[in-house]
C-alpha cells in the first residue's frame, strides 16, 4: 500500500486513483480475501488523496486513529463477480473518494478485467455509472469509513470518533444525497436487513436459522488487536454455508455460487472473547433465479447488535444437480 503524508493543499483534481494489478492467491477465493483487498485500496486511496498516511495516522493528542469500516458493498454480475477471479487475472481498478466531512469518507471502486489499450481514465468514473448505469462485466464496491480511536487505549468496546491530524477532505466531490450510503445502512440498522421485506418479488422461506460463532483470535484479529473487518465477511459466508448445507446444497454448489450483491454494515465493536449469536434468513425470488440471505450478528453476552449483512446470490443450475436430500 502506498502511503502519502503531505501538507500541500489538495485540489479537486486529487479525487481519483487508477491501478493496474494482477490477481494473486491472497486476493481471490472466498469473499473475505477480495474484500480485504478492496479495504486496502480504500485505505490507499485515502492516503493518496487526503494527505494523511492512514497506516500511521494519529489525532491531535498523539493517539493512533483508525479508518474503520462502517458500511461495505460489493456488486457483481454473472459475467464478473468476486468468485470469478482467478490467479493471474489482470484488473484495472479506479477508486474515488467523496467528501463526508472531517470524521468520515466514502471510497468507491470500479473493477474490470484489463482490455487492450492503456490504463483507465480516472475521471471517466462518476456516481452516475455507479448508481444509475452500472456496466456489465464490472465489479463495483463502496466502503464508508469513520475515523475512530480507543477511548481508554485498550478496550475494543469503547471506540470514539477521532479525526487525524492533516486529514484533507474539502477538495473531494460531494455525493448527491439520494445516493448516500447513510440511507442504506440507516434502514438496515432499523430493520435488521437491507432487503425490503414487503417486496412481492421474493418469498420468505427461512425466517430464522440460529447459529453461534466464537471469535477466533488466530484468524479474526488484525495487527492492532481489533476484529479484522474482512473476518466479518468470513463469518457471514460461514453462516450462509451452514444454512445452505442444511437446505441440502453441496460444497460444490456453494463454491460455484454467483454473489451479485453483498451489503454489510458494522454496527458495533466486540471484545476478542465474544461469542456471536447469529440469525440467518432466506428468501427466494418468485419464479426462480436469485436468492437472498440475511445475516444478523449480536454479541451474546450483552445482546448488542454488531453487524447485519444481506447477500444476493445465484446458484449454478449444474451444481444444483448435486443438491443433497
Amino acid at each position: 500500500m502506498s502511503s502519502v503524508a503531505t501538507a500541500v493543499p489538495l485540489t479537486a483534481r486529487d479525487s481519483a486513483v487508477s491501478r493496474r494489478l494482477r490477481i494473486t492467491p491472497s486476493m481471490c477465493g472466498q469473499t473475505s480475501l477480495f474484500a480485504g483487498q478492496i479495504g486496502d485500496w480504500a485505505w490507499d486511496t485515502v492516503s493518496r488523496l487526503c494527505g494523511t498516511d492512514v497506516l500511521t495516522a494519529t489525532n491531535a493528542s498523539g493517539a493512533p486513529t483508525y479508518l474503520a469500516f462502517y458500511y461495505f458493498r460489493i456488486r457483481g454480475t454473472p459475467a464478473l463477480h468476486p468468485g470469478a477471479l482467478r490467479f493471474g487475472d489482470t484488473l484495472d481498478v479506479t477508486s474515488k473518494a467523496y467528501n463526508f466531512g472531517s470524521e468520515s469518507v466514502l471510497t468507491v471502486h470500479r473493477i474490470c478485467k484489463t482490455a487492450e489499450g492503456g490504463a483507465p481514465e480516472a475521471d471517466a468514473f462518476g456516481h452516475e455509472e455507479l448508481y444509475e448505469q452500472p456496466q456489465p462485466g464490472r465489479i463495483y464496491a463502496e466502503t464508508f469509513n469513520r475515523w475512530i480511536t480507543r477511548s481508554d487505549g485498550k478496550s475494543n468496546e469503547s471506540l470514539i470518533k477521532s479525526s487525524p491530524v492533516g486529514f484533507q477532505y474539502a477538495h473531494l466531490p460531494l455525493l448527491p444525497d439520494e445516493y448516500s450510503p447513510r440511507r442504506a445502512y440507516g434502514d438496515a440498522r432499523a430493520r435488521g436487513t437491507f432487503h425490503d421485506v414487503d417486496s412481492a418479488e421474493y418469498r420468505l422461506t427461512v425466517d430464522r436459522f440460529p447459529l453461534r460463532y466464537a471469535v477466533d483470535v488466530i484468524r479474526d484479529v488484525n495487527g492492532v488487536g481489533l476484529i479484522y473487518f474482512a473476518s466479518y465477511f468470513s463469518m457471514v459466508d460461514w453462516a450462509i454455508w451452514q444454512l445452505a448445507r442444511h437446505q441440502g446444497r453441496s460444497e460444490q454448489a456453494f463454491l460455484s455460487r454467483v454473489v451479485l450483491d453483498q451489503q454489510l454494515c458494522f454496527l458495533g465493536n466486540a471484545a476478542l472473547d465474544t461469542t456471536f449469536d447469529i440469525d440467518v434468513q432466506h428468501w427466494e425470488r418468485v419464479g426462480g433465479g436469485e436468492e437472498l440471505f440475511n445475516v444478523k450478528m449480536r454479541e451474546g453476552a450483552q445482546g448488542r447488535d454488531i453487524a447485519v449483512a444481506t447477500v444476493k446470490v445465484r446458484f449454478d443450475a449444474a451444481s444444483e444437480g448435486g443438491r443433497r436430500g
